[in-house]
């Protein structure tokens, strides 16, 4: 707004909704007729509404009479006297016609004024009775006008939400059409400026703590859209902050506001919010008609209501769209490292998932991948420095994953993203590290009774395994893991000093990176699933085949999750297969085991450390919680089915939407990755 020239008013600068003013009676419900028949009723010759909203009193309607002096037939104390109840009075000749005559005057209620019904006639005056009819009539009429005046609002109302779902409409068909919000906003802007007479409107986002230009009609040119400014800036600002309306006109004064706007004339900003959520502002300026937006302010607040669950829906939808990408982005880089391309993980990981450049060093320092374009030695360099980093850290056998890019910066939330790429981009770490050891695989065995130590050594040497240590404690064999350096970890779960899943929590403590599979007796649902909450990498019964422990150790050093069919059963039901199901999981280094390090660039400033590990599965409904826990039970699709009174169809659907959303590999691996993070217990 124009901050010079002439003071003008500001009306007002917060505008409480209170809706719009009461409508006038409605002037085509036929009130003649109804007067007519009103005179019959009171056996009076003429019958008329007076209203004393201007002096002289002035007929809003009458059955058979004109351009009445009511002052001088009725007094000029009338008005006052009917305010205490209906009254019947005598009127000297010639006031109303040669003769005398006789008149009965009743207030009505609720109409826009101080108002009066008024009977007049001649030879006869009117008795208790006719002032009794009188209040009567008088109240018929007070109830017709607020018939009138509700039905005037409806229609109003009406009028209104089909210019609503208009612009809504509009706004629908661009989240299906559009590519991005950009084309929503901007067809939503012109939709507004059109329905609401405005020669300009605008919507600002709240884009941190910054509002930022998305969409406008008919701003000066010299107002670019992308344009921001702080939150304490403005009149958006101002709104945005408060989450008040605000209506202005002419000259503005008030230190809070200011703008470069001179031909505004008025303007209204509302805020657009969902709950006390405030996601930006709607403001229009520059009315097209005489009076203004007078009448229109309810529509505008109707829009910017129906526009905000639009940008609320959209911001879903964006989400979702990241979530999918995130997901195709994984399964590239997963295919990539499973068919041994090094070079195509780090380039589908780079692509797929918002970085400039990608690096993997092995945990002995060699660089197993790197990703950058030709033209971008910058970011390659400070992804190798990261990909450093990353994997100088007190973890023994740690692989190091670096990203880097130019614009935008690395934000908070997309720690998660990248740990859950560097933990896949691991296994290159992993393929490395077998391969400068040799193929065979070093496994230490925890047994504490002799006789089964005797046989799991000559099961391990038999097919062909190293055993690097054998102990009968959880101590001992903590103490030989730095010397031994063993591949995988075969754990008994009575042990001495260690009971349960006791033993699996003690050497996932010391080393994060090794894969342990735990091997006992017990099949109960309960230790299961304690042992893979502790991070352990499977579970076989010792009356399991030979063949099957031997397949378990080397699922686990590939990075699987290997349950006996036994002990998988036990988790979840699913289909019968192989005695053996090893499940592939994304996240493969337990915790801390992989680093992986982002790097902006060119800043030069220093990368950010390992990433914090914490779930990178989408949030679960209760519903689905609920599926989830059934499936952990052991509950089949039908069983499901009749616990949730659901289709078995809808179940079905169900548990593949959990095993997609936990990324898991099928049903079985869902209930073990939920068992892990700790989303059921």
């Amino acid at each position: 707004m124009d901050t010079s020239g002439e003071q003008a008013r500001v009306v007002p600068h917060t505008i409480r909704q209170t809706g719009a003013r009461r409508p006038t009676v409605n002037s085509t419900a036929r009130w003649p007729k109804r007067l007519e028949h009103l005179a019959w009723l009171l056996r009076a010759e003429a019958v008329a509404v007076v209203v004393a909203t201007a002096d002289p009193p002035s007929t809003v309607f009458s059955h058979r009479i004109e351009d009445a002096d009511w002052h001088a037939i009725l007094g000029e104390d009338a008005f006052a006297r009917a305010a205490g109840g209906a009254f019947a009075v005598s009127v000297p000749s010639g006031r109303w016609g040669e003769e005398a005559a006789f008149a009965v005057v009743a207030p009505i209620e609720t109409w826009n004024g101080p108002a009066v019904l008024v009977a007049l006639r001649r030879e006869m005056p009117f008795d208790a009775l006719d002032v009794v009819a009188a209040t009567s009539a008088a109240q018929l009429l007070a109830m017709m006008a607020a018939d009138g005046r509700d039905l005037v609002g409806a229609q109003r109302r009406a009028t209104e939400l089909d210019e609503r779902l208009d612009v809504l409409g509009g706004i629908g068909e661009g989240l299906v059409d559009a590519r991005d919000a950009s084309a929503v906003l901007a067809r939503a802007a012109a939709e507004v400026a059109r329905r609401m007479g405005a020669g300009a409107s605008s919507i600002m986002l709240i884009e941190g703590d910054e509002l930022r230009l998305r969409a406008s009609v008919g701003l000066p040119s010299e107002v670019r859209l992308g344009r921001g400014q702080r939150l304490d800036e403005g009149i958006a600002g101002w709104v945005a902050t408060s989450g008040e309306k605000v209506v202005l006109r002419g000259r503005v004064t008030d230190e809070r506001f200011h703008g470069v706007d001179p031909d505004a004339l008025e303007s209204i900003s509302v805020p657009l919010r969902v709950g006390d959520d405030v996601l930006g502002v709607l403001s229009v300026k520059r009315p097209q008609e005489a009076d203004g937006f007078a009448g229109r302010q309810t529509l505008l607040e109707g829009i910017a209501a129906d526009l905000s669950r639009a940008l609320q829906a959209m911001n879903v939808i964006s989400a979702l769209q990241q979530q999918r990408e995130h997901a195709e982005g994984f399964a590239d880089v997963a295919l990539a490292v499973a068919s041994g391309d090094a070079h195509g993980a780090a380039r589908a990981a780079a692509e797929s998932l918002g970085h400039h450049a990608v690096a993997v060093r092995s945990a002995s320092g060699k660089v197993l991948a790197v990703y950058a374009p030709d033209d971008d030695p910058e970011c390659r360099a400070a992804a190798l420095s990261a990909s450093e980093q990353g994997g100088s850290t007190e973890v023994a056998g740690a692989t190091g994953v670096g990203f880097a890019r130019h614009d935008p910066p690395y934000e908070a939330d997309e720690a998660a993203v990248a740990q859950r790429t560097a933990d896949t981009l691991a296994l290159l770490g992993r393929a490395e590290m077998r391969h400068e050891r040799g193929a065979v695989l070093r496994v230490l065995a925890v047994e504490d009774h002799p006789v089964m130590q005797l046989g799991v050594r000559a099961l391990l040497e038999r097919e062909g395994l190293i055993v690097v240590g054998l102990t009968a404690t959880c101590s001992e064999a903590i103490g030989l893991l730095e010397e031994a350096q063993p591949d995988v970890v075969l754990c008994d779960l009575h042990l001495p000093d260690a009971d349960g899943a006791e033993a699996i929590v003690r050497l996932r403590a010391e080393a994060p990176a090794l894969p342990i599979v735990a091997f006992s007796i017990d099949r109960s649902p309960e230790l299961i699933r304690a042992v893979l909450r502790a991070g352990g990498n499977g579970y076989v019964s010792k009356d399991t085949p030979a063949s099957r422990v031997i397949a378990a150790l080397h699922a686990a050093v590939e990075g699987l999750v290997a349950l006996g069919r036994e002990a998988a059963s036990s988790i979840s039901h699913g289909e019968p297969g192989e005695p053996l199901t090893p499940l592939r999981i994304e996240a493969v280094e337990p915790e801390s085991a992989t680093k992986g390090t982002l790097a902006n660039v060119p800043s030069g400033a220093a990368p950010n450390g390992s990433a914090e590990r914490e779930a990178t599965h989408e949030p679960l409904t209760p519903r689905e919680l609920e599926l989830l826990r059934y499936m952990a039970e052991g509950y089949t699709n039908k069983e499901i089915a009749r616990a949730m009174v659901l289709a078995e169809d809808t179940v079905k659907k169900g548990v593949q939407v959990l095993i997609a959303k936990l990324g898991a590999a099928d049903r079985t691996h869902a209930v073990v990755l939920a068992l892990r993070n700790h989303v059921i217990e």
